[in-house]
């Protein structure tokens, strides 16, 4: 890659993209960054304009536009959780991140260089079981993922599923002080399922 320009790298999403409650360098795309310049992909995290709590409409409102300023070559998308916990509608949820994607592929130079990323099990953290858990949470959280990896099927787009490691993780250690939120380990967890795919996609840009 030293003879070519870094792929320009920027993800979309909420709470988990700008890693509430961890330092800069174990945010999610921070890690997923260096373990792909490690592996010789020359790739640069220009911003992160995730915002703890939005949803997708909210990254439609407000994340696509750095999109349309910034130009990069590669996005990943990661939100929906807020989404799931208000307990939306699951036909407003498939119209919202339709409608999200549609948006988002106009303003790519290749509309197939986008990682979705599948929404966590988070019944399974500790402060989820605290509060007593709720299989209907769990329910319409496989239903959204359903959404997201069907509406990535039709597009041609790759699909990165951390569900079932995310339903590993019922230890402390795996989250921050509130039991919610991923920790540092919790993260590299994560990335580990993401890497694979998301090197998949870069390696020939």
């Amino acid at each position: 890659m030293t003879d070519k320009n870094p792929i320009k790298y920027l993800p979309i999403g909420d709470s988990y993209t700008i890693g509430l409650g961890v330092e800069a360098e174990d945010r999610l795309p921070n890690v997923l960054a260096k373990h792909l310049n490690k592996a010789g992909i020359g790739i640069e995290l220009m911003t992160n304009p995730a915002v703890t709590g939005y949803t997708v409409r909210d990254a439609i409102n407000y994340e696509l536009p750095e999109i349309e300023s910034l130009k990069p070559d590669f996005v990943t998308v990661f939100v929906g959780a807020n989404d799931c916990c208000s307990i939306q509608g699951v036909a407003m949820f498939s119209r919202e991140y339709r409608e999200l994607l549609d948006k988002l592929q106009t303003k790519m130079t290749n509309p197939n260089n986008i990682v979705l990323i599948t929404i966590p099990n988070y019944t399974k953290t500790p402060a989820f079981r605290l509060s007593g858990s709720n299989e209907t949470f769990e329910d319409l959280e496989k239903v959204y993922n359903t959404i997201i990896k069907e509406i990535g099927a039709a597009r041609n787009l790759q699909v990165a599923d951390i569900y079932p490691v995310s339903q590993t993780m019922t230890s402390d250690s795996d989250y921050i002080l509130d039991g919610l939120h991923p920790s540092a380990q919790g993260y590299r967890k994560w990335e580990s399922v993401i890497f694979p795919v998301v090197l998949n996609v870069v390696k020939d840009l």
